[in-house]
């Protein structure tokens, strides 16, 4: 496998860590929750109560991570993020970013108890597509591949990122959630009123 980093993208609520740990076992790699990593090596600059997240510190996670990498890439590393682009382009070998139906997406995070801002800007983000843009920016085309998860199981979405690993399934960015005008107009009047 060239690169021994592959990244489990996309917005919270998509599937990720459940995704990720599959694939890790699958691979007989090492799993690694970014945002866990981030908390328990205080890799942050402050907590912000609004979006009720954590502000990282990009210099000293970038030197960790990469320091984390270098000493465990013998062996295949699935790191679960929505911010992966962080980790560098020599150690990836693919960034899969899972996608969901920005409605689905909306109906999940608030059964999680979601609301305001924190809702609304995810569900945003996965409706412009975010994830992709910031994989894209840092990675380029090639390492950056899409699934979309909508109505698929877990399994099934597995199944889907070790073909695209294994190059049986094309690396591909496809998902265009604003060219569903029906979706858009759903959305909006949702994520307004949060």
């Amino acid at each position: 496998m060239e690169g021994c980093v592959v990244v489990i993208s996309g917005t919270p609520g998509v599937g990720k860590t459940v995704v990720a740990l599959k694939i890790a076992k699958l691979l007989e790699g090492i799993y690694l929750n970014l945002s866990e990593f981030v908390i328990t090596n205080k890799l942050y600059l402050y907590y912000d109560e609004e979006t009720s997240s954590y502000v990282i510190d990009e210099v000293k996670l970038r030197n960790s991570l990469n320091e984390f990498i270098i000493n465990n890439c013998s062996r295949p590393i699935v790191i679960d993020s929505h911010y992966g682009e962080i980790v560098e382009d020599r150690f990836i070998n693919k960034i899969i970013v899972l996608r969901l139906n920005p409605k689905e997406l909306y109906n999940r995070l608030v059964s999680r108890g979601w609301s305001g801002r924190k809702l609304r800007d995810n569900v945003e983000a996965e409706l412009l597509g975010v994830s992709t843009m910031n994989a894209l920016e840092e990675h380029g085309v090639g390492k950056v591949c899409e699934v979309d998860t909508t109505g698929k199981d877990v399994d099934s979405v597995v199944d889907e990122v070790i073909k695209i690993i294994n190059g049986v399934r094309e690396c591909e960015v496809r998902v265009n959630w604003l060219e569903r005008e029906d979706l858009v107009n759903e959305l909006l009047p949702l994520i307004t009123q949060v």
